[in-house]
Formats: C-alpha cells, structure tokens, sequence
C-alpha cells in the first residue's frame, strides 16, 4: 500500500511540474514568446498530435501556419520554423559558425551515434572528418567505373523483367544500394544479381525510419532497440528488422571487413571502413561504426533511388520532355552501353536541368532540418503583408527550415507542384534557384554524399534514357504516386500507394 501512495504521489508530482512547465511555455516570461504561432504550437501538443497521432503530417500544418502568421513561426517551444530562402544561409551557416542539432530531433533517429545525428558542432566536424575525403569529387572520380558497370547492370535486369510490372523505386534501390555498399564494405550487397528486386535494403531502411515520431517523443524506447538483440523474437516483425540491421547486420559487415585486415588481404581500390578500421586509435575514438554503416548506406541508398523514381515518372509521362533528353544525349552519345565519362555527362544543360528538377520534387529529406546557435543571436528582417517585421531568434533555440516548404516557395518555384526542367536553363533566374534548392541541405553540415549522388543520377538516368524508357511505360501509377502526402524523415506518397511501376514493351 505504501508503494502504491509513494508511486501515486510520485506520478502526481511529475503532472504538476509538466503543467506548471507548459504554462511557462505558453507565458510572456518565455524567451521564444514574441514569435508568433497558434498558441498549441508554443507547446509540443500540436507536433505530437500532427506527427505522432496523425503521423508526418506536421510540415503541412508548418506551412499553413506560414500562410496565416508570416516568415517566423514558433511550431514547439524550443523552435521557430522559417520559410523566408533568404534567411537560409543564416539558418545553415557554415565555417567557423557553430550551429548544433537540436535534441529533439536527434531522438528521432535510430542511429544517434552517427556523425548525421551529432548533436554537438564540434563533436560533429570530428566524426564527420573521417567520413569527408572518400566523398570529395576526387574520390568518387576513383568509383565512376563501378558506378558506370552497376547502371548497365540495372538497364539489363530491368529490359529482362517483361512479365510482370516493376517498382522502379525499389529497383533503383538495388543499384544505389549496390553502389554505396561496394564503397563502404569492398563487396556489395549483390541485389542487382539476384533474380528478382527483393531482398534489398530499402525495405530494412523503413523499418529504421518507421519509429522515427515515436523515439522523438518517447526517447526512451531507444533503449529498446540497445535491448533488442535479446528479446529479437518477441518483438513485430517491423521492429525485428530495425533491430537486426542495427544490432546484428551492420556489426557483421564490421567485423567482416576487420577480419580482411587481419589476414592481410589488400584491395585494389580502398573502400570506406577499411580504411577508417586502419586510422590510429585517436582518429576513431569517437565513432560508432556500425551506426556510421547504417547512417551511410541509408543515406547513400534512399535519396538518390526516389529521386530517379521521381524523374522517370516524370519523363514517361511527358513524352515531349523524353524526347528533348533523348535527342540531347543521342547527339554525344554513340553506344549507349559505353557511356561517357560524368565530367562529360555534366555538361548537357537539359540533362543538368532535368536532374535539378527531379532532386527539386523529391525533396532529400523532407523533415525539417533544426539548427541551434550556440554563439550568437539571430536577427531576422524581412516583410510580411507588406509590412516590415523583425525578429530577435536567441542563441540556444532551434531554429529550422524544410525542402518541401522552400522547394514550393511559388516566388522562386512558379507553379511550384510541375515538372517544369526548363526553369533553370534560364540563367538570369539561376542564382535564385540554387539559392532556394536545399535537397542536399546547406553550411557546415550539407549532405555528405552529394558528389556521390549526382554521379549515379547522371550516369543512371542517361543509361535508362537510351536503353530502358523507350520500351517501358507506366502501369497504374499516377502523380499522386510520386507526390509528397507525408514525412517519414524522407518524403512519403499518399497512404495505399503501390509504388511507381512501369511494364516493359515487346521489343
């Protein structure tokens, strides 16, 4: 009985103090009270029901909020949210000028421990720097020749597939999925080998993305996952998959790729964790690197193969935009089986504007992205209903901004939601467009693998030009199949949605 009143006192005590702190939030007395916003949003009440009950639907409400409040929205206590491009630049800084990931959102993420998920600016830049030379362009130049070999590989497999409909997305997964485990680990994951599209790791990458509300607002349930190996079989099958890339998968590629090392086999070309495995002890101290393998095959896996998605539903439903990239690579092209090398494929404007357009409609990531000032105030100055406004943002609160509100900001992006490539061959409105495309973010923390990503986009999309979408047309797919409905850290279409498919013709 005593228990019971000490626990009932204890769980009493916690109430008071949360509505006694919510008060705070809402009050004058907080240092984020003169930003406006709904009254729900200075508490975390309206992410949690937008994100958590509603799920990732918490970026629409955001932008709704912009549409009846201005440039600067408070959405919780601790964050504003900012949709003005030319604040952008302040928001991601880069240099010297410290910029932290809020807690809050690290949470979300299953891989804390990763450079990605690094709360800390310093302690971001240290785990980071390990990472940073095996994606500068030099490094990926080395790759290109897999990259080349694994595009052919996708167009075969894929003109081979007539008998049945084909989800383009988890195909290109295969072939990013291929590419960026060969770089980490010396061998890939073979996907593109295999038979059919399944196994691939797109499927396991949702199983680590699916939590991502839950860990944000019950950070706890982390600990799940630590105790997850333990009590494997007990759990749904979606939380066992999440368990066993984290727990058990990637910690194998580890200590496979040690096990190399010590029986002294030497590659001709060095990959990612061998190397790492070989720094000195300080050099690695401070990584995870398991959680480093799965935050980089993720990253190198997801972004880029929707992005392709996006682009081929796109080209196959406007034949006339088909047809100007064919005729484009036709004139540089003679076998397109023996592409070009990248440098070249770089310099085709219709191409390089077809890819921005696609890397522009499926986001990157399309959660938003918070970043703290640690050392510095922020002053924002902008208009709003043609009036002035101006706003201290204090050091210490989060400040963020997301892909899917700036990519549809209709001053940069007129008619925002079409596939319009020829908006950035105009060169006297170019300068506006980078500066509002934030796909691959911005600053000091702007995605790693970019160099990366663009060689596979180029070299893939000119392989499925000439070989594959001329003999493939879509099945059952519409552009709500393409369209962004909800966040799950990275863009979801609308619920029910079988993916976007195409049948392959008689040739």
């Amino acid at each position: 009985m005593d228990f019971l009143i000490s626990f009932a006192a204890i769980i009493g005590l916690w109430i008071v103090y949360e509505l006694c702190f919510m008060l705070y939030q809402l009050s004058p007395f907080h240092p984020l009270s003169h930003i406006p916003g709904p009254k729900l949003a200075r508490t975390y009440l309206a992410e949690f029901y937008y994100d958590f009950i509603l799920y990732g639907r918490y970026t629409r409400k955001i932008k709704d909020m912009h549409d009846n409040y201005g440039p600067i929205v408070r959405i919780n206590p601790n964050e504003v949210h900012c949709s003005d491009l030319n604040f952008i630049d302040e928001v991601y800084a880069a240099g010297n000028r410290k910029r932290n990931k809020s807690m809050h959102w690290v949470h979300g993420s299953a891989h804390t421990e990763s450079a990605f998920a690094t709360s800390d600016h310093d302690l971001h830049r240290i785990r980071r720097e390990p990472l940073a030379k095996f994606f500068s362009r030099g490094m990926i130049a080395q790759l290109e020749g897999d990259i080349h070999s694994l595009a052919q590989a996708l167009c075969n497999k894929m003109l081979r597939k007539a008998d049945s409909p084909i989800d383009i997305f988890m195909a290109y997964s295969c072939f990013t999925s291929d590419a960026i485990s060969a770089y980490c680990f010396g061998n890939s994951f073979g996907f593109l080998d295999q038979e059919d599209w399944f196994p691939n790791f797109h499927v396991a990458e949702v199983a680590v993305l699916k939590p991502v509300f839950a860990l944000r607002f019950f950070p706890f349930l982390a600990k799940l996952i630590d105790l997850g190996d333990y009590f494997l079989d007990y759990f749904p099958e979606d939380f066992q998959l999440l368990i066993r890339t984290l727990k058990v998968d990637m910690p194998n590629q580890i200590q496979s790729v040690q096990a190399e090392i010590d029986s002294g086999i030497v590659r001709e070309r060095p990959n990612i964790f061998t190397s790492i495995l070989q720094l000195e002890p300080e050099q690695k101290e401070k990584l995870n690197l398991s959680e480093e393998a799965a935050s980089v095959l993720a990253a190198g896996t997801e972004t880029t193969s929707w992005a392709l998605a996006v682009i081929t539903y796109h080209l196959l439903s406007k034949p006339e935009l088909l047809e100007r990239l064919t005729r484009e690579l036709e004139q540089l092209v003679d076998d397109p089986q023996r592409l070009p090398p990248l440098r070249v494929l770089e310099r085709l404007p219709y191409m390089e504007a077809v890819i921005q357009e696609g890397l522009r409609l499926s986001y990157g990531v399309s959660a938003r992205s918070p970043r703290v000032p640690t050392e510095e105030d922020l002053i924002y100055r902008g208009e709003w209903q043609k009036k002035k406004v101006e706003y201290v943002l204090p050091k210490g609160y989060a400040i963020s901004m997301s892909s899917v509100i700036a990519h549809h900001d209709e001053s940069v992006f007129p008619d925002s939601n079409s596939f319009i490539p020829e908006r950035w061959l105009d060169v006297d409105n170019r300068k506006s467009l980078d500066r509002g495309m934030v796909a691959f973010s911005k600053g000091s923390r702007s995605c790693l693998g970019m160099n990366l990503a663009f060689c596979e986009l180029y070299v893939a999309l000119a392989a499925l030009t000439l070989r594959v979408l001329p003999h493939v047309e879509l099945f059952e797919t519409t552009v709500e199949d393409v369209a962004y409905d909800h966040d799950m850290f990275v863009p979801m279409p609308k619920a029910g949605s079988k993916g976007v498919r195409v049948t392959v013709k008689p040739h």
